[in-house]
């Protein structure tokens, strides 16, 4: 029996709701790229003393292709939610595991031995994961 919208509506919502969330990523990267520049000034002091120049455009890049990728997993996710309950629970455990997997990207990876990336940044692709949570267990709960 197919299941009215009202039933889907909270998964639904949850996944649109991390679509937002990924792109707060990309928002704050785009006001402290026009702003404080702090991701750049991080990258740079990092990088410094390894002789290494470091462009604002690969640093910045980096972050709007995570926001960008999350992003598109959850508009698949929630493109998904109205469909039979376990591919609406796969595409959104799927979207979960990948938004987890690129914000502790962000937080842990490092070259020469620092972090090239703030951990706010990461904190900040970790918001879509936490809502990644929410929506599967509205989409679980669906009968």
């Amino acid at each position: 029996m197919r299941q009215s919208l009202s039933e889907t509506r909270p998964g639904r919502g949850t996944a649109w709701l991390a679509v937002g969330l990924s792109l707060v990523l990309a928002v704050a990267a785009i006001v402290d790229q026009a702003g404080s520049r702090s991701l750049f000034d991080h990258s740079v002091s990092v990088y410094a003393p390894y002789g290494k120049e470091v462009q604002s455009g690969t640093v910045c890049g980096l972050v709007y292709a995570a926001a960008a990728f999350n992003a598109l997993l959850w508009l698949g996710a929630a493109a998904l939610a109205r469909t039979p309950r376990p591919l609406a629970l796969g595409a959104a455990a799927v979207a979960t595991l990948l938004t987890l997997t690129t914000a502790l990207l962000l937080l842990f990876i490092t070259e020469y031995g620092q972090h090239p990336f703030p951990p706010l940044w990461g904190l900040l692709a970790l918001l879509p994961a936490v809502a990644g949570v929410l929506a599967l267990t509205h989409l679980a709960r669906r009968r």
